[in-house]
């Protein structure tokens, strides 16, 4: 019997051949050539790119958030009073409305000239803008064009000189809205009395 090691093979003059062994060799070493060192170096590349795009986006963001975080306190903090309303009244009609002005306390300056702030005013027969003067009964900074927290400011609408021509007489009600540049827009109802009592300056607010 031939032993299980043993293989053998016949030629074909009917000889016994040996079976040659086989040799396995083991290369740990790796292979790194021109196109793989091209695949790395483009990987870095996309990696930098991306890392930098990431960086210009965020800071982009960034200033537009800032930038809306600065427009929303200025809304907010402009904060824009009517303290009071008080008619000049000539024939048991106002004629003109002086409307006192305030900002609340931290409040931003605004500018109330004729070119940045505008004015409606609204009865039941007329509804547009209106011209209008603006003075300062308190003034702290030294600018009478600018209304800024701690002072006093008067905005007078002359409703004789609209056309057509719109007194304000008793009983009868109106609005008046005050539109800033920057900030939220102030609206004030106005409701004349039953009687000026034949008042000439009549206080309707408040």
């Amino acid at each position: 019997m031939t032993p299980p090691n043993s293989i053998k093979k016949h030629n074909i003059n009917g000889g016994v051949m040996k079976a040659k062994g086989t040799k396995l060799i083991k290369n740990e070493d790796a292979d790194v050539g021109i196109g793989t060192l091209i695949i790395f170096i483009a990987m870095v590349l996309v990696a930098a790119v991306a890392a930098a795009v990431l960086i210009q986006t965020s800071g982009v963001l960034q200033q537009k958030a800032q930038l809306t975080g600065k427009e929303a306190t200025a809304e907010v903090s402009s904060n824009l009073k009517i303290i009071s309303v008080v008619a000049t009244v000539a024939s048991e009609s106002a004629t003109s409305l002086d409307l006192g002005l305030e900002i609340s306390a931290g409040g931003n300056p605004i500018d109330m000239t004729a070119s940045k702030l505008k004015v409606k005013y609204i009865d039941a027969d007329f509804s547009n803008f209106t011209v209008f003067t603006y003075s300062e009964d308190r003034q702290l900074d030294g600018d009478s064009n600018v209304l800024s927290s701690g002072e006093l400011g008067k905005l007078t609408i002359n409703i004789n000189t609209l056309s057509p021509v719109q007194p304000l007489g008793a009983r009868n009600t109106s609005t008046v809205q005050i539109i800033p540049e920057i900030g939220n827009m102030v609206i004030r109802e106005i409701t004349a009395p039953s009687t000026y009592g034949g008042n000439t300056r009549y206080q309707l607010f408040p």
